[in-house]
């Protein structure tokens, strides 16, 4: 094979990857028997996503072929440009019917792809809400570097982390109008041939309940925060609180830095900061979903990608960055 045919080949192929699906791939998910539910419905008994060898196969096809990295992610960055259409990390493809779904634009799966708005938002928004926070962070801002701002969860990354399974007819037993929409969205769609996990908003979509009875609100907007002095700011106000007897029983169980996710307890960085506390309720108004900053040291999030259900949130090169947008 001349260089030439070589060097079109791999362009074809990356032209592929980075381009939107016309099928979901499908993989021989087991069946399980099918149990009565709340109120007598017919529902589907089964283990998580991460326990079905269907999807486990489905997951190691994807990575072969390259639609998703070692972390599950899609392939490209922001150094990069751009990233590939959207895809779970078993490999399944948001196809047509979930944006409709799910009220998506091809639009804003672009402005999604290139980085430019976290689904939810646009461009112009996002660019206000990155220069507000960076204003309460650091007004003048002549060390930005000390502080790192990253995307986390849905809007960041289209599907949820493996530890939110999408939801299955199990799931919905006794919620009638969640069954109806799940029906509308996914029909008879074999097992195979759905997601893995939980899209952008797909459980407020559905008008799904909690365990409370209560209907899943929008996804949330997730900011990770790293700064060093910020954390030294929120550790002498934790202890200024702990010496006063301000602090819940439930913040003193919990301790400064929360033992399973990591970050700083949000008490002592909501008292420290509260123009971040002003920021995060301006921006909830504005766009109809919780926004929940978490703050970490410099360092980042520790990575727990060995531990537990490998779910973690440390510093990778696909993370989304934050940046102060430039002053015109």
């Amino acid at each position: 094979m001349s260089r030439q045919r070589l060097r079109l080949g791999v362009l074809a192929l990356a032209a592929l990857v980075l381009s939107g699906p016309a099928v979901a791939p499908t993989a021989a998910v087991t069946s399980w028997p099918v149990t009565a539910g709340i109120h007598g419905q017919a529902v589907l008994a089964g283990p998580s996503a991460d326990e079905d060898p269907g999807y486990l196969k489905r997951r190691q096809k994807a990575q072969a072929e390259g639609l998703i990295d070692a972390d599950g992610r899609v392939p490209g960055s922001q150094s990069e440009g751009g990233r590939a259409w959207p895809v779970d990390d078993t490999g399944y493809r948001i196809q047509p019917r979930d944006l409709e779904f799910l009220g998506l634009t091809q639009q804003q799966v672009r402005w999604w792809r290139h980085y430019r708005a976290p689904l939810g938002t646009t461009p112009h928004q996002f660019t206000r809400m990155s220069a507000s926070l960076f204003r309460v962070l650091c007004s003048a801002c002549e060390r930005p570097q000390d502080y790192d701002v990253r995307l986390q969860g849905s809007w960041a990354f289209f599907f949820s982390g493996r530890h939110k399974d999408f939801p299955t007819e199990q799931d919905l037993a006794g919620q009638p109008v969640a069954q109806a929409r799940f029906q509308e969205w996914m029909g008879s769609t074999p097992l195979a041939e759905r997601p893995a996990r939980r899209p952008f908003d797909a459980l407020h979509k559905l008008g799904m309940l909690d365990e409370n009875g209560k209907p899943f609100g929008p996804s949330d907007g997730d900011f990770h925060i790293s700064s060093d002095l910020m954390v030294a700011e929120a550790r002498a106000k934790w202890d200024e609180l702990k010496s006063a007897g301000k602090l819940s029983d439930e913040d003193i169980r919990k301790g400064f830095v929360h033992q399973k996710y990591s970050f700083i307890n949000r008490t002592a960085v909501r008292e420290a900061f509260p123009e971040l506390e002003k920021w995060s309720t301006v921006w909830e108004e504005r766009l109809g979903r919780p926004i929940a900053p978490s703050l970490f040291p410099s360092s980042g999030p520790p990575d727990k990608s060995q531990e537990g259900n490998g779910v973690s949130t440390h510093y990778r090169d696909s993370d989304w960055v934050v940046t102060n947008p430039p002053k015109h």
